[in-house]
């Protein structure tokens, strides 16, 4: 994973390449440079919030990775567990779906009545219609795409809203996993459940005949042929369960690796916010201090020497030595010594 990020205050760097190289003279913002074009002392803080980044990043990994690793061993067991108890459902459900079919047309036959029928039949329409607008009908539930932006993007508040919504989209692939582990199970469970049905109306049906709620039982069957025809959930192969859970977790993989690359970015930023804010907070405080020490780097007799100034030749006579002020930032004073030395010329 990346450990190098996009940051939007100047210190660009970018996860496969060397960082911007940037001018001298370029303001970041709360630090100001001096003119020794070896004096940076901003690099304190870059090398600090990338510690920190990279600190977080390995942070959030450690907390996901053995979630990860246990997935990727329970993916590699579920499938076999599916493929087994799909095996052994496939021919209990044809004998039941044989079972419901002969239910419905004895019932029907017994009601006598094709008016009845009939509105039995639009009322259960409609009402699957309903259940199927509600979300009942199984199937994959790792549906979305699955490519993830890993690049630090300039606002802030961009990034902590795309971090929230990666870690969002990580939840809803972590429980889409968890619910397919426990699909050969519950494939298990559905198949006895509907057995149960059946048998119930088998039951009534043996029943005192005149106590016997035809309409109801009626119902009960095609309601027990509707859940013979969801026994799978969605997955008409067993192809369809394997590649939903491989979906799945690959999405919930890619999808921790974007929140954990985006969140060593994040604290980069808070960590440059922090040194920007220090440095304002000092330079509050400590306002005489901060000046005093601005007021050496501009006229300290110690200044940092341009590598293309000529060094001073052995004719230069003893009045030009004078000539050179040790401070240029006194402008009053220089002129006054300029009008001095022009006036001596013009004496002698």
């Amino acid at each position: 994973m990346s450990t190098e990020y996009d940051t939007d205050d100047g210190h660009d760097k970018h996860d496969h390449g060397e960082g911007n190289h940037h001018d001298d003279d370029r303001d970041r913002g709360y630090h100001e440079h001096t003119e020794c074009e070896d004096c940076d002392p901003d690099l304190i803080d870059d090398l600090k919030c990338q510690a920190e980044g990279i600190a977080a990043q390995a942070a959030y990994n450690a907390a996901t990775q053995p979630e990860l690793l246990k997935a990727s061993e329970d993916y590699a067991t579920a499938r076999g567990a599916y493929r087994t108890a799909r095996a052994a459902a496939t021919p209990q459900v044809q004998e039941l779906r044989h079972q419901a079919k002969q239910l419905v047309e004895r019932i029907r036959c017994q009601i006598n009545q094709d008016q009845v029928v009939d509105c039995l039949d639009r009322a259960y329409r409609h009402i699957c219609h309903r259940l199927e607008k509600c979300g009942d009908g199984g199937g994959c539930c790792s549906a979305d795409d699955c490519a993830f932006d890993k690049t630090c993007p300039d606002s802030y508040d961009e990034l902590v809203r795309q971090i929230a919504e990666y870690q969002a989209r990580v939840d809803r692939e972590k429980a889409c996993f968890a619910t397919l582990i426990g699909e050969p199970a519950a494939l298990t469970v559905r198949v006895a459940a509907v057995k149960a049905e059946i048998d119930a109306i088998n039951a009534d049906l043996a029943g005192d005949q005149a106590t016997v709620d035809l309409k109801k039982l009626y119902v009960a069957a095609l309601v027990a042929q509707r859940h013979l025809d969801m026994v799978w959930n969605g997955f008409s192969h067993t192809r369809d369960y394997v590649d939903c859970l491989c979906r799945a977790l690959t999405c919930w993989t890619k999808a921790s690796d974007a929140v954990s690359v985006l969140t060593g970015c994040k604290a980069v930023k808070d960590c440059q916010k922090a040194a920007r804010q220090k440095c304002c907070d000092d330079l509050a405080t400590k306002t005489v201090e901060e000046i005093l020490l601005e007021y050496e780097r501009l006229c300290g007799s110690e200044r940092c020497e341009d590598e293309d100034t000529p060094a001073p030749s052995d004719d230069d006579d003893e009045d030009h030595e004078e000539d050179d002020p040790p401070c240029h930032c006194d402008h009053g004073h220089e002129h006054r010594r300029s009008h001095h030395r022009h006036k001596h010329r013009h004496d002698s």
